[in-house]
């Protein structure tokens, strides 16, 4: 009879223990598709997909520009991840593709390397600051030159070039009486010594 109940009270342990944990699943699912719905939102990206596991990370990966067949790291790290020693390392491996990634979203928002640091100690708050605040959508990460990392106000914002417009520097007018040429016309030829046109 001990035995019996022994068994029944491990049984009920056990099933205890099996509903808190996907209880546990459901409300982080549920909290990281809130706080990350807003940089999908911004992102252009369908904000059903930040709660959805697993696919939430690849569209995160693409967001910040990094590959997507990084997305079976993360996958391969949960399969192996209770495996004694190598699932620690499995782990630790994905910590640091966090960290890349975390930097990535910074810079897709235009935010510096401290942001880093926030985004992966405070994700809850900082990715919410991200995707709710009024920090926009840059574009990938990973895929921009130091310029996405906060420095715009450094180093000068530059217009892109439009068609039609003579080569100018951020601050700069262009020379006094310039036209820009109308579409399929051939620009007017500057002479010697015209502000823009050839030094004698």
């Amino acid at each position: 009879m001990s035995t019996y109940n022994d068994s029944a009270t491990s049984a009920a342990a056990m099933g205890i223990f099996f509903v808190s944990l996907i209880f546990t699943l459901i409300i982080g699912v549920a909290v990281a598709g809130l706080v990350f719905m807003g940089v999908f939102r911004k992102a252009g990206k369908p904000v059903w997909a930040a709660f959805v596991p697993y696919y939430n990370i690849y569209v995160l990966l693409d967001i910040v520009g990094r590959p997507s067949w990084w997305i079976w790291l993360y996958v391969g790290a949960t399969v192996v991840g209770f495996i004694p020693f190598i699932g620690f390392l499995a782990w630790v491996g994905i910590l640091v593709l966090q960290i890349f990634v975390m930097n990535d979203l910074a810079k897709s928002f235009g935010k510096d390397t401290a942001w880093t640091v926030g985004l992966v100690l405070l994700p809850v708050v900082f990715v919410s600051i991200l995707g709710y605040g009024q920090s926009p959508y840059l574009g990938q990460g990973a895929l921009m030159g130091p310029q996405a990392a906060g420095f715009y106000g450094q180093q000068g914002y530059q217009q892109p070039q439009q068609y039609g417009q003579p080569p100018q520097q951020y601050g700069q007018q262009p020379p006094q009486g310039y036209q820009p040429p109308q579409y399929g016309q051939q620009p007017p030829q500057q002479q010697p010594g015209e502000p823009g046109g050839p030094q004698q």
